[in-house]
C-alpha cells in the first residue's frame, strides 16, 4: 500500500473549487487508482466507465484537471505531485535489498542457540575453576570456591586469577596456618595483591625479639663484697644460750 499527496489547499483550488461533489469525488478516485496500480496517472476507458456515474469526467477534463489519451484519461502533471511508478519500484526493490542483507547478516551471527553458546562458556568456566584449584595452596570448600569463581571471572580473565593462585601459592612468606581460604581469596580480588611482608618469629601472640639480650658481667672471687661484722653484744648473746 502507497499514499497519495494531497495539498491541505486543495479543496480551494482554483481548479477544484468549482467542481461539484461528483467531479471531486471522481477526481480523488482516480488518483488513488491511478497510484494503487502504478499507471503513472493513465486511465483507461473501462475504468472510467465504472468510477464516472454521472459524466463528471468531462467536467474534469473542462477544468483541466484531467486531460484526454488515447485509450483513456492522462492525469494532468501526475507524476508531478505523485509517486512515479519507478520510483515507487525502486524504493521497493532497496526495502528488500535491506531486509535480505539483515536476514543474511542474523542468519550469519548466530550460528548455535543461545542456551549452547551459555553452556559451552559454563563448561569453559569450569574447565578454567579446575586449573585454579590445583594451582591454589589451600583445597577447601570447593562448592563455595566455585561460586566465587563465576563471579570472579567477570571481573579479570581466568588466566590472571590462576597467575595470582600461582604466585600466592609460592610466595615464600605466606604462612600456611593463615592461608586464606579460596572463596574468601576469590571475593577479595586477591589476585591484585602485592607479595607478603616477610615472616617474624612469633611466640603465641607475643612477638620474639630477636636481638641477643646483653648478660651483666659475672663478679670474681676476688671482687665479692666482704661481710659486714656482728655486733659483740649479739655475739655474746649467742655464746650465752650454748
Amino acid at each position: 500500500m502507497t499514499w497519495i499527496k494531497l495539498d491541505d489547499t486543495l479543496p480551494n483550488n482554483p481548479k477544484i473549487l468549482p467542481l461539484s461533489n461528483a467531479g471531486f469525488r471522481l477526481y480523488i478516485e482516480g488518483l488513488c487508482y491511478a497510484n494503487q496500480y502504478l499507471t503513472d496517472g493513465f486511465l483507461a476507458q473501462a475504468i472510467i466507465k465504472r468510477l464516472d456515474h454521472d459524466s463528471a469526467h468531462l467536467e474534469l477534463i473542462e477544468a483541466g484537471l484531467w486531460d484526454e489519451a488515447e485509450g483513456g484519461i492522462q492525469i494532468h502533471d501526475y507524476t508531478e505531485h505523485q509517486t512515479s511508478r519507478a520510483d515507487v519500484r525502486a524504493k521497493r526493490d532497496q526495502s528488500r535489498d535491506r531486509v535480505t542483507r539483515y536476514r543474511e547478516k542474523s542468519n550469519a551471527d548466530v550460528t548455535q542457540p543461545e542456551y549452547r553458546i551459555q553452556k559451552q562458556n559454563t563448561e569453559t568456566d569450569i574447565k578454567d575453576f579446575d586449573q585454579f584449584w590445583e594451582s591454589y595452596p589451600l583445597r577447601v570448600g570447593k562448592g563455595a570456591a566455585l561460586k566465587a569463581w563465576m563471579k570472579a571471572v567477570k571481573r579479570a580473565t581466568p588466566q590472571i586469577i590462576v597467575e595470582g593462585a600461582c604466585r600466592y601459592a609460592s610466595d615464600p612468606n605466606r604462612d600456611p596456618a593463615f592461608t586464606a581460604h579460596p572463596a574468601t581469596w576469590l571475593n577479595s580480588d586477591r589476585w591484585t595483591d602485592s607479595p607478603l611482608p616477610p615472616k617474624s618469629l612469633r611466640n603465641g601472640s607475643q612477638r620474639l625479639d630477636q636481638t641477643p639480650t646483653a648478660l651483666p658481667p659475672r663478679f670474681t672471687a676476688d671482687d665479692l663484697p666482704q661481710g659486714v661484722p656482728m655486733p659483740e653484744n649479739i655475739r655474746d648473746l649467742l655464746q650465752a644460750h650454748k
